[in-house]
């Protein structure tokens, strides 16, 4: 489970979304994740495996952070989580 102030999944991507972002999360049954930004039509930027929903949340939010420093969704989450 998360840190309090930490956001879910949901929240992350709606604002990934709401930035213009765009990515994907996908899930082997075995607890696997893979994460991705960009898309396969405009390229990949960036793409991670992780072993559980709360890093998939984490890994695009860092991710994000880096790759698009001028976003709305920079500008809002970078802020008390670096």
């Amino acid at each position: 489970m998360g840190r309090p102030d930490q956001p879910n999944l949901e929240t992350v991507i709606t604002a990934l979304h709401d930035s213009e972002i765009n990515g994907a999360v996908s899930w082997f049954y075995d607890g696997v994740w893979r994460v991705t930004l960009g898309d396969p039509h405009n390229g990949t930027d960036a793409e991670a495996i992780v072993s559980s929903v709360q890093e998939a949340v984490e890994w695009l939010r860092s991710a994000a952070i880096k790759l698009y420093p001028e976003s709305v969704f920079a500008r809002k989450y970078a802020r008390g989580f670096e």
